[in-house]
Formats: C-alpha cells, sequence, structure tokens
C-alpha cells in the first residue's frame, strides 16, 4: 500500500489540477477523451514497466532497493544479449529523469502551488514566488531527508485525505449541475473527433489529451516502478498488478472528474476555448486558478480548500519524485552520502526557482522532460514484455496453488 500510496502521490498532483484545465481551455472538451484513452492504455504500460522494476531490482548489503529503469534496461537487455544498447539506454534514460524530478515533479509543482497561494492571499510583487518557494523547500526538504520509509509514511497519509477531498468536491459541483451533466459527457465525445475543425483540430485534440494525461499518470515514462522496486514480494508481477491501478485513479477517475467540473463551469459560455490562459470578466486565469474559479461558482468557500488540496497534492508529488530522481542520480554518479546531499539540495533549490518563474516555460520544460523518459523506457519495454509475461504465468499459478 505504501508503494502504491507513494507511486500514485508521485502522479496525483497539480497535473490533475491545472494540467487536465490547461489540456481542456486548449483543445476544448475533446481532449478529455484522449486523456481516457490514454489513461486505459496507461494501465498496461505500468503494469509491464512495474513488473520489470521488481524483476531486475538491485540490493545492496544493507538491504537497501535500487530499482527502476535503469536497472531493467541495464540487466534486462544484458540478458538478452544487447548490452551495450542497455548501457546506453540507462544512462540516458536517468538523466531525463533527473531533468524531470526538477521539473514536472517539482518546478512545475511549486509553480502552481505558488500561484495558488499568492492568489488566495493576494499576493503581489516579484519576491512571492520565491517566498513561498522557500516554505516549500523547507517542508519537503524535512520529508525527503529521511529517506523511502519517511517518503512511504508521510505518503500513505497525505494521498488518500487528499484524494477524497478533492473527488468529494468535483461530486459536489457535478451533483449541483446534474442537468448539465449529459450535455458535458456529450461534448466530450463529439468534440473529440472535431469534425468542424478538420483533420489538423483532430490531431491537436488528441496531442493535447495524451500530453495532459501522460503527464499526469506517467504511464510510460517509468518512473513509477522505482517505488514499485522497493516493496516486499515474491513475485513480481503480484506488483505489476498493484500499479495497474495508478492511471485509473489518476487519468480516468481523478482527471475526467476535474474536466468535467471546468466543461460545466463553461456552459454558459465563460470563456472560448483555444487558449491556455483565459480571459474573463477582464482577469486572466489559467491552470489551478481557473480551476479554483470553476469550483467557486459552485461552492463558494472551496478556494480555500483547493488551496490546500493543491498545496497537498504539490508537496507529495515533490516528495515522490525527489526520490526517483535520487535513485537516478545514484545510478549515474554512485551511491555515496556525499552524492545523495548533492541532489537533494539541487532538488529544495528546483522548488524555489519553479515557485518563482513564469508558468509556460516551466511547464514547456516539464513536459519536455517526462515525455522524453518514455523513448529509452518504451524501448525497453518491447524487449523485455516476455519476461513479464512468464512472472504473470508464475504468479497466477501459485494464487492458483498448483
Amino acid at each position: 500500500f505504501q508503494a502504491l500510496a507513494t507511486a500514485v502521490s508521485g502522479t496525483v498532483g497539480l497535473g490533475n489540477i491545472a494540467g487536465v484545465t490547461i489540456a481542456i481551455s486548449l483543445g476544448g472538451p475533446g481532449a478529455t477523451f484522449w486523456m481516457i484513452v490514454s489513461g486505459l492504455l496507461g494501465m498496461t504500460l505500468k503494469f509491464v514497466e512495474c513488473t520489470l522494476g521488481v524483476q531486475y531490482r538491485d540490493l545492496d548489503k544493507n538491504g537497501v532497493v535500487y530499482g527502476g529503469p535503469m536497472y531493467y534496461l541495464s540487466k534486462g537487455l544484458k540478458e538478452k544479449g544487447y548490452t551495450g544498447l542497455g548501457k546506453f539506454l540507462a544512462a540516458f534514460f536517468a538523466v531525463l529523469c533527473i531533468g524531470g524530478s526538477f521539473g514536472g515533479g517539482n518546478a512545475a509543482q511549486s509553480n502552481q502551488a505558488a500561484a495558488q497561494i499568492a492568489s488566495m492571499f493576494g499576493m503581489t510583487g516579484g519576491n512571492s514566488g520565491f517566498i513561498i518557494g522557500f516554505g516549500i523547500a523547507v517542508l519537503v526538504g524535512i520529508t525527503i531527508i529521511g529517506g523511502i520509509k519517511r517518503i512511504a509514511t508521510v505518503t500513505e497519509k497525505l494521498v488518500p485525505l487528499m484524494a477524497i477531498i478533492y473527488v468529494l468536491a468535483c461530486l459536489i459541483v457535478i451533483g449541483s449541475n446534474i442537468s448539465f451533466v449529459g450535455t458535458a459527457i456529450g461534448q466530450i465525445f463529439t468534440e473529440a473527433f472535431n469534425p468542424q475543425a478538420g483533420l489538423g483540430g483532430l490531431i491537436g485534440v488528441l496531442v493535447i489529451g495524451f500530453r495532459r494525461a501522460a503527464f499526469s499518470n506517467e504511464a510510460g515514462a517509468g518512473s513509477a516502478s522505482i517505488a514499485h522496486s522497493a516493496v516486499k514480494t515474491k513475485y513480481s508481477a503480484s506488483e505489476g498488478l498493484v500499479s495497474l491501478l495508478e492511471p485509473f485513479i489518476d487519468t480516468v477517475v481523478i482527471c475526467t472528474m476535474t474536466a468535467l467540473v471546468i466543461i460545466i463551469f463553461n456552459g454558459n459560455g465563460a470563456f472560448t476555448y483555444g487558449n491556455a490562459a483565459v480571459t474573463i470578466d477582464g482577469q486572466s486565469y489559467q491552470g489551478a486558478t481557473l480551476t479554483s474559479l470553476a469550483f467557486a461558482k459552485s461552492i463558494s468557500w472551496f478556494p480555500k480548500v483547493l488551496t490546500i488540496a493543491i498545496f497537498l497534492f504539490a508537496v507529495s508529488t515533490m516528495i515522490s519524485w525527489s526520490y526517483y530522481g535520487l535513485q537516478a542520480w545514484m545510478y549515474l554518479f554512485g551511491k555515496s552520502k556525499t552524492m545523495e546531499i548533492t541532489y537533494k539540495v539541487l532538488f529544495l533549490i528546483f522548488i524555489i526557482i519553479g515557485a518563482s518563474a513564469n508558468m509556460s516555460s516551466v511547464w514547456g520544460f516539464s513536459d519536455a522532460m517526462i515525455l522524453a523518459m518514455v523513448f529509452p523506457n518504451m524501448i525497453g519495454l518491447l524487449f523485455l514484455f516476455p519476461v513479464v509475461k512468464e512472472q504473470l504465468a508464475r504468479y497466477e499459478k501459485a494464487i492458483k496453488g498448483q
């Protein structure tokens, strides 16, 4: 459960709040359909990569676990006779994973959390982001110094709480606008294929939906397999099956709920689809601040609760990604205490940078890093899926007691 909670906390983050809102405001309601499709396909990818993560993990003399794509790419491809390719892909993935931990798993989270806190408290001026970022860095630093066990203990309490708060709020908004839900769902399906905009519009909305879903659930990026590698299990496929829940919870459930809230909010044409930043009553909104406005229409006091939820989403995602990035860092530079401290200090600095930076540049860098992680990882999955098939058969045989 702790591995699942840690991995879910790494995926259930501001991609579900800010990312989905960006996808809908850019691509319209149809982007939701492609997010759901991506989430369902992502369940298969998560199963394969998390099974491999457990299968090829490393244990040091103190019983500390090291796992993830770096290890199944290098060890798994070596078994298949592709030693050089395995080493290259593992090192390439590790570099991208470190970039992803500083970007999508860190700067993008602190950026949106800082924007929401500043908006709620009316904080203006150039140094407000720095002040908020510094506060978040201190909080995250206290947790990540304790390592994976402290991280797991924190995330297993944070994740269910924040997910329940957020889902309940979505249900209240959807329930109070139940008459419009049928129309909203109709828009999701009809505009997914967007015949009015022709082929270009269809490809655009598909790409937006897939990109935001990939950022949100990270299926195919291999990051979750790093957390799942640390579990206690006799069967690697059993952990792969647990990991199936992540894209379903993250994309099929939570992202869809966020999308419905935004589509319902825009039911009377509050803004025009097609831009990441939208103007309502002369004021510009984008990402999490637009989500907050959508909730406020049905639950006037909810933006304060949403600010807390966004903060918890951001912090839990940063905590999990600090572990992912650290594993990649130590794969490249060695497992010494000095290397560990160096990475953690850099990670905390990027929290402050993210909170102070421009949103579009932060999300552009974050998208690039996390989507780039997919390429070396997917090559490994294509070579190694027969191993997963064997492990699944072994696990099924054990369950049946044969």
